[in-house]
């Protein structure tokens, strides 16, 4: 074998390989795949029961702050430490999976996808800007055990 020979075979070895690889990586079954599939509703959260905690001496330390965490979005609504002063909602936007952020200036949690607004109840305040439609979010019960505040997922 020459030497353009064993080189033009090698080349194509090494695409016919490559390409291989390539296909079999694009299939699969889809519940190999971990990413949220977006549209649709679902809304985050997790599984039923979970527990997911804040530490509220380095989070929520101010009335309006947020955080979101283990697919729960957590707010302080009120100073204090008690149940009250918080809510914990899903964390991601039914209508499409967008993230929901809390707007103090108008005490409101809007997504941040389709502008969807939901009051502190959940409610919906205002539908998708892409004239599609939303859920109420799914809102969580808490606990505060010290200075830990945790929501269980329902």
């Amino acid at each position: 074998m020459e030497r353009n020979e064993f080189i033009k075979s090698l080349g194509l070895g090494v695409a016919l390989i490559c390409t291989g690889s390539c296909l079999s990586g694009c299939g699969g079954s889809k519940s190999d795949d971990p990413s949220p599939t977006p549209g649709g509703g679902g809304g985050g959260g997790g599984t039923v029961g979970t527990k997911v905690n804040v530490d509220l001496n380095s989070q929520l330390t101010y009335v309006g702050s947020f955080v979101s965490t283990g697919g729960v979005l957590f707010v302080r609504l009120a100073a204090g430490n008690s149940t009250s002063s918080f809510v914990a909602t899903q964390a991601v936007c039914p209508h499409q999976g967008g993230t929901l952020n809390w707007v103090q200036a108008s005490n409101l949690i809007q997504c941040s996808l389709h502008s969807s607004q939901y009051n502190s109840s959940g409610a919906v305040l205002a539908q998708p800007n892409d004239g599609g439609a939303t859920t109420a979010l799914k809102i969580y019960a808490t606990s505060i055990t010290g200075t830990v505040l945790t929501a269980t997922i329902s």
